[in-house]
């Protein structure tokens, strides 16, 4: 933890870690002297000694008095950019015993984004070994739906319970006392509340539990009281509350002590960096979820003489971007378009909804499938940089079962015949969208071929046949197989008999599949 000091101890730079440390904000810092900012006039002629040898380049180390039992310090000098001379002091964090812990911290905390799976890791490293019992609470209007919550007018914490643990045999009275998501509401006199609306740790005792627990009764009240010393700390991360942190010890244990307070803080700074990217997922995730279900095709137009069977399947944690879309066309005819637009998230989502819109539009004003994917080229080029997608897209007239087909970097569709083979259904290749030299468009050749009667033409997206355990032509050859081999009078049960031989492939990537029949 650092801090930077003009030659006259004044502070001209002050830290995260140095503001942890000391419960003070930069704003609050910056500007005054480091005994009168801390209320320890006692260490302003030890700090003066200190910085002295800085004047002639020289380093000094030793115990200041800037806390209760003092803490160790390392002056180094430093030239400014003007020429000045600064120097930088580092602070040995009186917990430097703690150091296994929070290393532990660092390992536990945080190892997947999901919010509440954090918020139990935090209270596992810290319960028993830091604390007698803990809580994570997060401010309910971070988990709401609004994207600007606004915090209420007068000042109290309307939280929601996470985690919680105690350090007892039998925990089962404290679970049901204490449930995990249960919302509560402090008042803005409580520590809870205060913690938030100062940004400082707060150390409170039994009485100040007992006020807030006052409708507790039994066991669980009479085992509250019994902790009497408790850190209320606030989670703050990129400079805004997520919520606080609590840890009690009970009275049979030594209290809280300034090094151990000064652990809670960093254990708190890194839980909350945590507990921020866990909620910056959870947003982020809802958020492309709710945009994706809103442009995928919740029903489709059948048109007579063609059997249509689609699935979508989400990918487990994040939100790709797979889709598809069918297009009624005069005449009875029908346009198929397919794609995955790279990546995963809001972007690839936004990605695959300004392209299905637009491959929608193109195909229903009867563009052939290769001046389709020419223009849906062009219009990629235009998506975020990082962005480009696979498409395929087929005209089909069911009357006479012939297709015109073009394909943009996309697996090859299949073929599975009434004589229980299955093959490639003829494709050309062609670049992915987006990928192209915009000085020299991508040109995307058509080719013609005709559905065999009683075939089964099956569009898929990479999800169902890439893995880590095998390359995608293998991927292909098992699609294959699982569509001969899940054949059925009702087009919806192939669909369904794919995907349960396939079973391995979900969860992983989105999966989209979509069956074309010949009507019988």
């Amino acid at each position: 933890m650092t801090v930077l000091l003009d030659p006259g101890g004044r502070i001209i730079g002050w830290s995260e870690g140095a503001a942890r440390l000391f419960g003070r904000g930069a704003g609050e810092a910056v500007g005054t002297s480091l005994p009168e900012l801390l209320g320890r006039p006692a260490a302003a002629e030890p700090l003066a000694t200190a910085l002295k040898p800085a004047a002639s380049g020289r380093s000094w180390s030793g115990v200041l008095p800037l806390s209760d039992g003092g803490v160790s310090v390392l002056c180094d000098p430093m030239i400014r950019e003007d020429g000045g001379t600064a120097v930088a002091l580092t602070v040995s964090p009186p917990w430097a015993g703690g150091l296994d812990l929070l290393n532990e911290a660092g390992r536990r905390i945080g190892s997947t984004l999901d919010l509440h799976l954090t918020a139990r890791e935090i209270v596992a490293v810290t319960v028993p070994r830091f604390a007698d019992a803990g809580a994570i609470y997060v401010l309910e209007r971070l988990l709401a739906d609004d994207d600007h919550p606004a915090a209420e007018a007068d000042g109290s914490a309307v939280v929601r319970r996470l985690a919680v643990a105690f350090a007892e045999d039998d925990p089962r009275d404290w679970s049901r006392e204490f449930p995990v998501n249960e919302v509560i509401v402090y008042p803005p006199s409580t520590p809870y509340a205060r913690c938030l609306t100062t940004g400082t740790m707060i150390e409170f005792g039994g009485e100040a539990v007992q006020d807030t627990m006052a409708h507790r009764t039994g066991r669980v009240l009479d085992g509250l009281l019994d902790h009497v010393s408790l850190l209320a700390l606030p989670l703050v991360a990129r400079g805004r509350a997520l919520g606080f942190a609590v840890f009690s010890r009970k009275r049979d244990r030594p209290p809280f002590t300034a090094a151990d307070t000064a652990l809670a803080s960093e254990l708190a700074g890194r839980a909350a960096t945590c507990v921020d990217n866990a909620c910056l997922y959870r947003r982020e995730h809802r958020t492309a979820t709710t945009l994706k279900a809103g442009l995928l095709p919740a029903g489709i137009t059948v048109p007579p003489g063609l059997e249509i069977a689609h699935r979508y399947l989400p990918a487990r944690s994040g939100v790709g971007g797979d889709w598809y879309d069918v297009v009624p066309l005069p005449g009875d005819k029908v346009a198929v378009v397919i794609g995955d637009s790279v990546g995963h998230g809001v972007t690839a989502a936004a990605a695959m909804g300004q392209l299905r819109v637009a491959a929608h539009t193109l195909a229903s004003c009867e563009f052939p499938p290769g001046e389709v994917l020419e223009r849906l080229d062009a219009i990629a080029q235009d998506l975020d940089a990082a962005q480009f997608a696979t498409c395929q897209c087929l005209v089909c007239d069911p009357a006479t079962l012939r297709c015109e087909l073009a394909c943009a970097g996309h697996p090859p569709p299949l073929l599975a015949l009434p004589d229980g083979t299955a093959r490639h259904f003829t494709v050309p290749h062609g670049l992915p969208l987006g990928v192209s030299d915009p000085a020299h468009p991508a040109e995307y050749r058509q080719v013609s071929a005709r559905i065999p009667p009683g075939a089964v033409l099956a569009f898929y997206t990479d999800g169902l046949v890439e893995s880590r355990l095998r390359s995608v032509d293998e991927g292909i050859a098992r699609l294959a197989s699982a569509l001969t081999a899940s054949r059925a009078d009702s087009l919806e049960e192939t669909a369904d008999g794919v995907l349960t031989l396939l079973a391995d492939q979900r969860g992983h990537d989105d999966i989209a599949l979509l069956l074309i029949r010949p009507a019988r």
